[in-house]
């Protein structure tokens, strides 16, 4: 009769490493029907990569490119195991940004190089991020931009007229002290 106390130490071993390996396996996978539960297509998520592992084979537009014509302008993908929703339908990708943009506190961002860069409104989650914006909100509302847009174009003129001259002149232009100058004529 067979007893699991009878089972060699070896046996033991290979039982636990294949319910290890099991363990890492369901953990690494177990969110990829997410998309599939909610009916929306995407390409097929592979262990430990997510979709991220096409992008090894060819660019990331590429790819990108490819699943648009496959998956049409509204698909799911993952971020190893993190489902991610692609949209490129302007008209979705308005009312996220405009009418909606509340909803969508937790954006996928790419981590700061420093933890003082964290505390912005582009890396803020959760209820950081809904403080920020209503901080930042009454500054961009579509009146006060449109009075900004006559002052950002006379910056951009004079950012034009300097790049002329120094290119007329056959002058090294330094590009990343020219838009720093640029930015900060902006935004005084």
């Amino acid at each position: 009769m067979f007893s699991l106390v009878d089972l060699s130490v070896t046996s033991w071993i290979g039982l636990s490493i294949l319910s290890l390996i099991t363990l890492i396996y369901w953990r690494f996978t177990q969110t990829f029907n997410y998309w599939t539960k909610r009916n929306l297509n995407g390409p097929r998520p592979y262990p430990f990569g997510g979709t991220n592992l096409y992008t090894f084979v060819k660019s990331m537009p590429a790819v990108e490119l490819e699943w648009y014509k496959k998956f049409g302008p509204l698909y799911g993908v993952f971020n190893k195991t993190e489902p991610i929703l692609t949209v490129a339908k302007p008209e979705l990708i308005k009312t996220i940004l405009v009418k909606d943009f509340h909803l969508f506190t937790d954006r996928r961002t790419r981590p700061a190089a420093h933890h003082v860069l964290d505390k912005n409104l582009f890396h803020s989650r959760g209820e950081d991020w809904k403080r920020y914006r209503s901080i930042m909100s009454p500054t961009f509302t579509s009146g006060k931009m449109r009075k900004m847009y006559p002052m950002i174009r006379e910056c951009l003129n004079e950012f034009l007229d300097v790049l002329d001259v120094s290119a007329a002149n056959g002058a090294d232009i330094n590009l990343k002290d020219m838009h720093g100058n640029f930015t900060m004529d902006v935004i005084a």
